[in-house]
């Protein structure tokens, strides 16, 4: 049976370089398919920083889930969004309130709760830094 839930992939690189932003593209690409996802659409952003929502196909992704034309966001990691904690966590409450699932492959967030108590934590890691200051690990 085809699934026809509406899936956007989302990519970002700071600088622009085709292959990382492919290699995003097809990581993500095939997460969705093993998901059981097939209605997926591509919004790649290559060579804009994450240090606001300033980018094309991120506007265009906000713009087709206002549209209701998206039921989950998939990307790579939470700071593909926005390197600011602030930003990210309202953004992604945001859709969620649009009804729109989000899910970060490598952050292993999704729509799980225990995910929800685990997102905050490390999105702060993603906006200081992959090491805490105070040594504690």
């Amino acid at each position: 049976m085809e699934n026809k839930t509406k899936v956007a992939v989302y990519c970002r690189v700071a600088r622009e370089d085709d292959e990382v932003i492919k290699n995003q593209e097809e990581m993500l690409w095939q997460f969705a398919e093993k998901n059981g996802y097939n209605n997926i659409s591509i919004y790649a952003d290559n060579g804009f920083n994450g240090l606001n929502f300033n980018r094309p196909a991120f506007i265009r992704l906000n713009e087709d889930i206002s549209a209701g034309l998206i039921e989950i966001v998939i990307v790579k990691d939470i700071s593909r969004i926005s390197r600011n904690y602030l930003d990210a966590s309202e953004w992604i409450n945001n859709i969620r309130g649009k009804g729109v699932s989000f899910k970060s492959v490598l952050d292993n967030v999704d729509d799980n709760f225990i995910n929800e108590i685990i997102h905050p934590l490390r999105q702060f890691f993603n906006e200081y830094g992959k090491k805490p200051k105070c040594g504690i690990v």
